[in-house]
């Protein structure tokens, strides 16, 4: 099973799903006046691989920048036979020399049939786990230049801001990876800061912590366990979020913020 969500052809939302020896589902929406996020997923009965790309707002050819990131991302996994850092490293590579224009962050994950993974990440997607007791956690550092223990202020002034990205930027990238290994009943959630932006942080005396809101999407999937009525269920909340406006408790705040959305659940089975 292989599948390109190219935001370059998505008129409004587009989605795919399956089931191997893990089952998954991924979800793209478009958010602005082009869909600037892509996503992919190819399955066999020996691997997963899978990717979310997010074109940077406000910059030229996010959409393409996106789209193409992905395609070659998923053309270089696809081939894959090792969940190893350098064949993460390579399909990074591939998916940055197929931009001709604009900028894309990108997440992504290389599963074996036997659980072990290697997840890469370049700029501020998150790539979420959930452990068998519902317990999430973020993976990866979120390539932002504010995140954890700053000011309020100064976390929704800078957090549409990325620290790297891929695209002739000029730049080195920086790109973070992570090994492990998946038991049975474990998932992986990968996603746009379509998503993260639009989940509660914590607060304390004006200073944030949990900015990628993992406590949040913790308490949102509860107690589902089925990839595709987790990620319809995020979309959801995240669609009823942007029309309620900012929201604030005692001890967390949302300030949810328009954009695509893009997510994959993955749960091993």
């Amino acid at each position: 099973m292989k599948q390109l969500l190219a935001g370059t052809k998505i008129p409004d939302s587009e989605e795919c799903g399956g089931s191997f020896f893990c089952e998954f589902f991924a979800f793209v929406k478009k958010g602005h006046a082009e869909c600037g996020d892509s996503a992919f997923v190819f399955c066999d009965d020996n691997k997963l691989a899978a990717g979310v790309f997010d074109g940077v707002s406000g910059e030229e050819a996010a959409a393409a920048a996106s789209s193409a990131a992905a395609a070659a991302a998923l053309k270089s996994l696809a081939k894959a036979k090792k969940a190893d850092e350098n064949t993460m490293k390579e399909a990074v590579a591939k998916a940055n020399e197929a931009i001709v224009k604009g900028y894309t962050t990108a997440a992504l994950v290389l599963l074996m049939k036997d659980g072990t993974f290697i997840l890469g990440g370049v700029g501020d997607s998150p790539i979420y786990s959930v452990n068998g007791k519902g317990e999430a956690d973020v993976e990866l550092p979120i390539g932002r230049p504010v995140g954890d223990t700053h000011s309020i202020l100064k976390f929704l002034s800078l957090r549409s801001l990325v620290t790297s990205v891929l695209g002739n930027s000029g730049s080195d990238i920086n790109m973070h990876v992570r090994n492990g290994k998946l038991k049975k009943g474990e998932m992986l959630i990968l996603a746009s800061d379509g998503l993260s932006d639009n989940l509660y942080f914590k607060v304390n005396e004006g200073y944030v912590s949990d900015t990628a809101g993992a406590s949040d999407l913790a308490q949102l999937i509860g107690g589902k366990r089925k990839p595709e009525s987790i990620v319809r269920s995020l979309v959801k909340t995240a669609a009823a979020r942007l029309k309620k406006g900012r929201t604030e408790e005692k001890t967390r705040l949302l300030v949810p913020k328009v954009d695509d959305i893009a997510i994959i659940a993955i749960r091993f089975k």
